[in-house]
């Protein structure tokens, strides 16, 4: 019995017993490539390919906001939208808290409304309804600013590497103007979420416009009764000042949703594949 010279060169060829074993065709030879594979240089894409799964950018804890290409981190206006998130939920907390002050004075009108309320209870209610109105509409305007520097960059970024088709006056002249804001940013943030690749749903967008017209409308509606004359004006006034309080915080909870969802990965995506530890490359170089 010889055996054979390579590995693999004796096979098992199964057949039945009444009929020889067939023929089987030899394998192909291989072809072996000669010379160099690619010519004189290495293939390479012109552009970053857009096909596949997004890149998925988790900036360092410390360093600035990564993934934004072309952003300048020191600059004023994009600090400005790096810190809208922060100072949206401290206006919202200082909304809610605005809220609870004038349901405290309005349960003590209510509650003394035959009597003469005591002197340090009307203290109390009068300071914390003061002290919580002032620091809400001041850390109001700040989330305003900020909000509004936060859509120019996420619109600016959206649009790259063309210029953004809204000059930057118009943005924050739409955004900030009292009335007009409730009409032009609705088309601003819809044509950032054509532009862009995260982007919440419509419902999303519609939600958040509504909680922005019951603010406004409860607003009005206080500084209306506001205007009347007796102690049944008054209270209403500040009942109704705690309803828009508290639409105002609802306002600032959907604005917050809104801006996350423009900057953030979906629940979906981070859960699939953030755990396998596909990020970019150059937020890992960045580390």
């Amino acid at each position: 019995m010889t055996t054979p010279r390579r590995q693999g060169q004796w096979r098992w060829v199964a057949h039945p017993p009444w009929r020889p074993p067939l023929p089987t065709p030899r394998p192909p030879l291989p072809r072996y490539r000669t010379g160099p594979a690619w010519g004189p240089r290495t293939p390479a894409y012109p552009a970053t390919p857009r096909w596949g799964l997004p890149p998925v950018v988790i900036p360092h804890p410390g360093g600035p906001h990564a993934g934004h290409p072309g952003s300048d981190a020191g600059s004023r206006p994009r600090r400005l939208a790096a810190v809208a998130p922060g100072i949206l939920r401290s206006a919202g907390a200082w909304f809610a808290a605005t809220a609870v002050a004038h349901a405290l004075r309005y349960a003590t009108l209510a509650w003394y409304a035959d009597r003469l309320t005591p002197w340090w209870l009307e203290a109390v209610t009068t300071a914390f309804v003061w002290v919580t109105g002032i620091v809400a509409l001041a850390v109001g305007a700040v989330a305003a600013i900020t909000a509004t520097a936060w859509l120019v960059d996420t619109r600016r970024r959206a649009f790259a590497p063309v210029p953004d088709p809204r000059s930057r006056a118009g943005l924050w002249a739409g955004a900030l103007v009292v009335v007009v804001n409730f009409f032009r940013l609705p088309v601003y943030l819809e044509e950032l979420r054509r532009a862009s690749d995260r982007a919440p749903s419509r419902s999303d967008l519609r939600r958040w416009w509504l909680a922005w017209g019951v603010n406004g409308a409860a607003l009005a509606l206080a500084l209306w009764r506001r205007s009347g004359d007796g102690a049944q004006a008054a209270a209403d006034a500040v009942l109704l000042t705690a309803l828009a309080a508290l639409a105002a915080w609802w306002a600032a909870r959907e604005t917050r949703a809104v801006m996350r969802s423009f900057t953030d990965p979906s629940p979906r995506f981070t859960r699939r594949f953030l755990p396998a530890g596909i990020v970019e490359a150059s937020a890992i170089r960045k580390e």
